[in-house]
């Protein structure tokens, strides 16, 4: 079975109306919807937005339903330069850069007593989403996803993030998603689709991209249940 959580209502909505659906249940004010996409097992759920509410539900989802693995999808702020609006960053790795131990001599990102900075997605699941992504005609970069409890709207900010970090892209629940399946020995991928670049102009890009983002990261989930059923 294949775990699909998203933060938002309309991040997952439109992998819902793709199932055949046959239960549903809710746990910790969340719905998990379940049923087949192509025959593939899949329960869809909306975690709410942040770490704690992503971490939470993918934990259920491995507990609950026995999961094998797990796909994040929703929007996200551009970091990489040559991204636009309505591409797609897949992960290769993600992190948590309000991780901050630093003064403990720790590097940012990395988790105390954990001695893990980046989590990996997995190849397979990177390689299908590559080629879903070149099927749809969608234009895709495979690259970094910088996590954390905020929303990026500085050019300043945005700049550091991409030197610094390496990041792609920049959102609020794909680290934790990442770091809950890394020590459940689940495979995991991150499909952000970009909303905004992340700076000062972020309200009024956001709000006339996101109905477009949303969609294809949508489209490239059901591409790659889709490839995993087959």
């Amino acid at each position: 079975m294949i775990g699909i959580i998203a933060a938002l209502k309309e991040e997952v909505e439109g992998i819902v109306l793709s199932m055949t659906v046959s239960t549903t249940f809710t746990k910790a004010g969340m719905t998990f919807v379940s049923g087949k996409i192509n025959g593939k097992e899949v329960t869809a759920v909306q975690c709410g937005v942040g770490k704690v509410n992503a971490a939470l539900c993918t934990q259920i989802l491995i507990d609950c339903y026995g999961v094998d693995c797990l796909i994040n999808l929703g929007v996200a702020g551009a970091l990489a330069s040559g991204l636009d609006v309505g591409d797609i960053v897949l992960s290769k790795d993600a992190m948590q850069y309000d991780m901050d131990a630093t003064p403990a001599g720790f590097a940012l990102g990395e988790i105390p007593e954990m001695g893990v900075r980046l989590f990996e997605a997995d190849p397979d699941l990177l390689s299908k989403a590559k080629a879903a992504a070149a099927g749809l005609g969608i234009p895709a970069l495979a690259g970094r996803v910088l996590t954390a409890d905020r929303v990026v709207a500085s050019g300043e900010l945005k700049a550091a993030l991409a030197t610094e970090l390496s990041g792609a892209c920049v959102e609020m629940e794909g680290a934790a998603v990442a770091q809950t399946a890394w020590v459940n020995g689940i495979p995991f991928m991150i499909i952000r689709s970009i909303s905004d670049h992340a700076d000062e102009a972020l309200e009024a890009t956001y709000d006339a991209h996101f109905e477009e983002s949303v969609a294809n990261a949508s489209r490239l989930v059901l591409a790659l249940v889709s490839a995993t059923a087959s």
